[in-house]
């Protein structure tokens, strides 16, 4: 896109314009990421997204493709979409799927992408679902991504299993497990294939295949990947989000510490139930446009042998890749092993005239880095008990506290090399009712802060995007005691027709056996619209602000004793989207 373009889009919008470092389409709606992965024969990141290039809204659905040679600066490769609905068996639509660095037979001057080949709308688990109409295909590339040729065996897969009555069957992800490899007694390594779904009135589902390495066209089904989960199951009300009614995008990754390992499940749930709070802001609010109700879970386990003599992932410990609007996370394995964690930040909090108005629609979260998290001499949680928190797995009990492992996530370390200049750093000490750090900061910024909290701090918040009296304001607070965090939308605009829901995410610091509390550790990444909150290595919120580009202020507010020990807030440079 030209510049003269996204400024005259820009002119149009509601809110601060198009971001600078989170990648978004070239114009038109944007959702799932799609086939992240790493290209070692030209290194190369490759990134596909599903794009409906022509509109602002879901329909169409193609995929668009982004590369890098750094995870940080990408760029779009084409103008045009890369796969599109041009065949009887994807004709509706290329929906989710995943990237494969060999060719069908292993051929490793070849690339391959599975995806889901849609051939009948609507698809949704509260519909009846038409048997047949989302399938598995394949498409090679043989000059590094440039161009891709859809195989002609398609689709590998025309339907869902037999006799099974399902909700959904889409996303395919391909993995390498060798713990199944075990279990199973398979002499040679093979790969395994994840397709997600549902099956009705049971509960969602995550489809188990075998795959031949040397003949990636054959998926062999084996049966469902998890012990069996009732409709609407959740761990916690507080930790952990509802599994729903169907799942997407399932991943399977295997994180280590060591010689400890253990296995997640990263998913989307469709069909939950509505927070709370989200029920109480529309209940009086019912004018401003309603979000769908998703939940992005994690979820692990470990597998054992049913009856039946199936080899299920069972679910002991769960929570949230991320607590605010983040969806569809998709993962690869980056050249160095960390695992590397994408997701599509969704944008549905605008009356449909001023997402028209805008030109585009959603773009994609900053690259995260997904790790096993521990902890060690942990004794408790701030306020709760540690056999209360569902979202971590408590081991070595004793009279130094115990090990704690959880899913960690941060955004890549590369990202700091977009870091322009320090604009502010906050002096140690005492935090004093209100404390104004920038009155203009930039569009784009990083804050990164280290705050000592005690029993007597009741909250603190960071103040972004406020005006002079901050009457226009957006509050990112952390109350201990309740162990959440919340982003206070409710004065973030004073347009109408956007929904301000406040987005909340539990979360807690740790006391030690040696009596101190963890500190908190909060990195926030603001982009124009797009507002990330990070916290401790372990908790992740994206949301949206729709904020008029002259309010950046920048402010500190403590309610009960808290002490900076760091904060810092950085200007960041763009990552050049052009093609």
């Amino acid at each position: 896109m030209s510049t003269t373009t996204a400024s005259k889009l820009d002119e149009q919008s509601i809110g601060a314009g198009r971001p600078r470092y989170h990648i978004a389409p070239p114009r038109g709606w944007i959702n799932d990421p799609c086939a992240p992965g790493y290209d070692s024969s030209t290194g190369l990141y490759h990134l596909f997204y599903q794009w409906n290039p022509h509109s602002h809204v879901w329909n169409d659905i193609s995929w668009g493709h982004a590369t890098s040679c750094d995870m940080v600066h990408w760029q779009h490769t084409a103008e045009e979409p890369v796969f599109k609905p041009d065949q009887p068996y994807d004709q509706c639509g290329i929906f989710t799927g995943c990237f494969h660095g060999r060719g069908p037979s292993g051929e490793k001057d070849q690339l391959s992408v599975f995806y889901t080949s849609v051939n009948h709308l609507p698809i949704t688990w509260s519909q009846p679902y038409t048997r047949g109409c989302e399938g598995l295909s394949l498409a090679t590339s043989t000059d590094g991504g440039k161009t891709w040729e859809k195989h002609p065996d398609n689709p590998l897969l025309p339907e869902e299993p037999e006799d099974m009555h399902v909700t959904g069957f889409r996303d395919p992800f391909i993995f390498s497990w060798p713990i199944m490899d075990a279990l199973r007694g398979t002499s040679n390594p093979a790969l395994y294939g994840l397709i997600s779904g549902g099956i009705h009135d049971l509960g969602p589902r995550v489809f188990l295949y075998a795959i031949n390495p040397e003949n990636t066209t054959q998926w062999k089904y084996l049966h469902p990947l998890t012990t069996d989960i009732p409709v609407n199951h959740q761990l916690s009300r507080k930790w952990t989000g509802d599994l729903g009614v169907n799942w997407e995008c399932t991943n399977l990754i295997t994180l280590r510490d060591g010689e400890l390992s253990r296995d997640f499940l990263i998913l989307g749930s469709e069909g939950g139930k509505e927070r709370e709070w989200v029920d109480a802001y529309i209940s009086s609010n019912p004018k401003v446009p309603k979000r769908v109700t998703r939940y992005s879970n994690w979820t692990s386990g470990t597998l054992s042998k049913t009856d039946q003599g199936e080899l299920r992932l069972g679910i002991t410990t769960g929570g949230m890749t991320d607590w605010g609007i983040l969806y569809a996370a998709n993962t690869f394995t980056a050249p160095d092993g960390r695992t590397i964690l994408w997701g599509w930040i969704i944008e549905e909090d605008l009356e449909d005239e001023l997402l028209a108005g805008k030109g585009w629609t959603g773009c994609m979260g900053v690259p995260r880095e997904v790790f096993l998290a521990k902890q060690s001499r942990v004794v408790a949680g701030f306020s709760s008990p540690l056999q209360d928190i569902s979202s971590v797995e408590v081991s070595d009990e004793g009279t130094s506290g115990s090990d704690l492992y959880t899913l960690g996530v941060r955004p890549i370390i590369e990202l700091q090399n977009l870091r322009n200049q320090v604009l502010y750093q906050h002096p140690e000490g005492v935090i004093r009712s209100v404390t104004s750090c920038l009155a203009k900061a930039p569009l784009a910024c990083e804050i990164y802060a280290v705050i000592s909290v005690s029993d007597d701090t009741d909250s603190i918040s960071l103040v972004l995007r406020h005006n002079e009296d901050m009457s226009i304001r957006t509050l990112i607070t952390f109350r201990p005691k309740e162990e959440i965090i919340i982003v206070e939308r409710e004065h973030s605009t004073a347009q109408e027709g956007v929904n301000t829901s406040p987005e909340i995410g539990s979360h807690t610091l740790f006391r030690h056996s040696d009596q101190t509390i963890e500190k908190l550790q909060l990195t926030v990444l603001l982009d124009h619209d797009v507002l990330e909150v990070f916290a401790n290595d372990r908790f992740a919120l994206a949301t949206r602000v729709y904020t008029k580009p002259e309010h950046t202020g920048i402010a500190l507010l403590s309610k009960g004793d808290a002490e900076i020990e760091e904060l810092s807030i950085w200007s960041l440079r763009g990552i050049d989207m052009a093609s």
